[in-house]
């Protein structure tokens, strides 16, 4: 049994101490939060040591980290990972920018530890089935990727001035599809931006809504379509369009059947929040940590350079969306 430790007592955090809880092959040691009273309400609730220091945290009977902190502590407890010598499962971002990530891409490596980042998305059955589909030929010659991403109800102006914005908070996820169902890296990038949900996200260089254009070394282009608002519900979709036919997404809303009268079709609630649709990639992620740190072996889990790629693009999304001018994106080292 792995003793894990959790940094972050948060929303994120909640959701892995829940699944750690209730696997087989991890145990929930030590939460580790700023703020007592919230690692002190987490650890009650799961039979776990409570602390305020990273150190205590990091210590010999640890054998995992999960990174769920707030965003911009990220980058430092990445690295305190690395120092100890803990591997280590890390939300996005990596880090608040990329030569820290890069720094932490390189010094993880040359320690032999095992890291990831936890782009779960990936692990949806709808995600990873077009990816298999289309590295099998389904399609054909991929073309082009859509992607819409609008969130139900937007962050708070006090969250966005820390989080990386529509661009980085919001678009690390699908950057990382994006390169995930292609098999490439961008080459080039232009992105619009406004703020017209809440005009004050102006008043501290951030946007609301989004439209992203990516070009690909083979020619074919991704356009994201962000938005921090949907009024309808969560809307997350997805298309890879081939030379052979088009893979597409769907979401079904939260309700218990359709009407279809003379006045048209409807339905009962709204689209499933973003947890609805995705609670059932955590547990799958967490196990694929755990099997990463007994054997060794990275095997699917995301590696620390597919965080570092993300932060890449949120950073040239975020130039170009100032400049009005298309990024080039310079090659992985």
């Amino acid at each position: 049994m792995l003793n894990i430790a959790l940094i972050g007592a948060g929303a994120i955090g909640r959701i892995h101490a829940r699944n750690l809880g209730s696997c087989t092959g991890g145990r929930l040691a030590v939460i580790c939060d700023a703020i007592p009273a919230a690692a002190n309400a987490l650890s009650a609730e799961h039979d776990a040591r409570a602390t305020t220091s990273l150190d205590d945290a990091l210590g010999d009977e640890i054998d995992g980290v999960l990174i769920a902190s707030s965003t911009a502590s990220h980058g430092d407890v990445a690295k305190a990972c690395v120092a100890a010598g803990k591997p280590f499962l890390c939300e996005k971002p990596l880090a608040s920018d990329q030569a820290t990530g890069l720094e932490i891409v390189n010094a993880t490596r040359e320690a032999g530890l095992i890291a990831g980042m936890a782009f779960n998305r990936r692990f949806h059955p709808q995600y990873a089935g077009i990816k298999s589909a289309v590295d099998a030929g389904k399609i054909g010659r991929l073309e082009s990727i859509l992607i819409t991403s609008r969130t139900a109800a937007p962050p708070t102006l006090e969250f966005i001035k820390t989080s990386g914005g529509l661009f980085g908070e919001k678009g690390a996820h699908f950057y990382d599809l994006a390169r995930y169902i292609s098999g490439e890296h961008p080459v080039e990038l232009f992105a619009m931006g406004s703020a017209l949900i809440n005009p004050r996200f102006a008043d501290v260089g951030e946007v609301d809504v989004a439209m992203i254009t990516m070009r690909l070394p083979s020619g074919a282009l991704c356009q994201l379509d962000f938005s921090w608002r949907a009024a309808y519900g969560q809307d997350e979709r997805l298309e890879a369009v081939g030379s052979l036919g088009m893979l597409q997404t769907r979401q079904a809303p939260v309700g218990a059947f359709e009407r279809f009268t003379s006045a048209g079709q409807a339905h009962d609630g709204l689209l499933p929040t973003w947890f609805d649709r995705f609670e059932e990639t955590y547990p799958f992620e967490l196990d694929l940590f755990l099997d990463a740190i007994r054997t060794r072996e990275q095997g699917r889990l995301p590696r620390l350079s597919d965080g570092l790629a993300a932060q890449q693009l949120a950073d040239a999304a975020r130039l170009s969306s100032q400049t009005g001018e298309p990024a080039k994106i310079a090659p992985l080292v």
